[in-house]
C-alpha cells in the first residue's frame, strides 16, 4: 500500500465533482510512492499536528486545508512553491522526516452524508428538513425561533469543539425559520438569501463585516459566525473513520484541532 493508492481511491469518486487540472486534492509534500501503514487525518497541516502525526508513527498525513499561508487553492503544485521564508523550516522538516502530506479538500467538501458540508449541517442538529440542497449550501427549515435562541443552540453544539462564543449580526429578537449552512469559507450571505434562507451560519474566514456584513444588515439578513475549523471538524472525524473502513490494513487516526481562539466578553 502506497500513499498513491490512497490518492487514487479518493479521486475515484470525485469524477464529475472536481476538475483534475484545477484541484488542490493532490500531494503537497513527500513522495506518493511511499509505503504506508499508518495515516493521520486532521483539518490543517499545522506544524504541531504534523509533528504529532510523525511521533505517532504516521507515514501519510491527510489534510483538508493547506500547509502554508499563501498556497493557491486552484494549484496542484507542491506547497513548498508557495512557502514564506518563515515556513521553509517546516518543509525542510517534512523532507527529513519523510512524512507525506496529501490534501483532500474538494472531493470531501462534496461527499454526501458524511463529507464536510453534510457533516456540518447534520452536526448542528437543527431539526426540521432540508428545503434546498444547492452546493455549496443547504437551507434547513426549522420551527420558528428567535435569532438569539438559534445562536445559543448553535453555540451549545460547538462548545465541545472549543468555541466559547459566536458572533451574531442582526436583531436578536428577529424570528427566523430557514437556516443556511455551507461549506467552509464559502460564506456568501446574499446567495443564501436568494435560496430562501432568512438566516445564515457563516465562518470567520473570508466573511467580511465591512462589506458582506454591512450589506447583509441592510437587507435584514442576520448571520451567525463560527470558526472555520470548528465548522469542518466533524467532517474530518468522518473522513478518518471512512479511510479506516476503506483500508482495514492501515491504522488511521484523527488529530482534533479545536477552535484556535477564545472570545473574551
Amino acid at each position: 500500500m502506497t500513499a498513491g493508492d490512497v490518492h487514487d481511491y479518493l479521486r475515484s469518486f470525485g469524477e464529475g465533482w472536481i476538475d483534475p487540472k484545477r484541484t488542490v486534492d493532490t500531494f503537497k509534500a513527500g513522495d506518493p510512492r511511499t509505503e504506508v501503514s499508518r495515516v493521520a487525518v486532521a483539518w490543517k497541516a499545522s506544524w504541531d499536528a504534523l509533528r504529532e502525526a510523525r511521533e505517532r508513527g504516521a507515514d501519510l498525513f491527510v489534510s483538508h486545508e493547506s500547509i502554508c499561508v499563501k498556497a493557491e487553492n486552484g494549484s496542484p503544485a507542491p506547497e513548498v512553491t508557495f512557502a514564506l521564508p518563515t515556513e521553509r523550516a517546516k518543509f525542510a522538516w517534512l523532507d527529513e522526516s519523510g512524512l507525506v502530506v496529501y490534501r483532500c479538500h474538494d472531493v470531501w467538501d462534496r461527499y454526501p452524508e458524511i463529507g464536510i458540508r453534510a457533516s456540518w449541517q447534520r452536526g448542528l442538529r437543527l431539526g426540521g428538513h432540508v428545503m434546498v440542497d444547492a452546493y455549496p449550501f443547504f437551507v434547513t427549515e426549522i420551527q420558528p425561533t428567535t435569532l438569539g435562541d438559534l445562536a445559543r443552540r448553535i453555540l451549545g453544539r460547538v462548545q465541545p469543539l472549543g468555541q466559547n462564543g459566536v458572533l451574531v449580526s442582526g436583531d436578536l429578537g428577529q424570528t427566523v425559520s430557514r437556516v443556511a449552512t455551507g461549506t467552509g469559507a464559502i460564506v456568501n450571505p446574499f446567495q443564501m438569501a436568494e435560496l430562501g434562507a432568512d438566516v445564515g451560519v457563516v465562518v470567520d474566514d473570508y466573511y467580511t463585516h465591512v462589506r458582506m456584513g454591512v450589506h447583509a444588515r441592510e437587507l435584514g439578513f442576520p448571520t451567525i459566525t463560527v470558526n472555520h475549523g470548528v465548522a469542518e471538524e466533524w467532517g474530518m472525524e468522518k473522513l478518518a473513520a471512512y479511510l479506516a473502513r476503506a483500508f482495514p490494513e492501515l491504522e488511521v487516526f484523527h488529530i482534533p484541532q479545536r477552535c484556535p481562539y477564545t472570545v473574551v466578553t
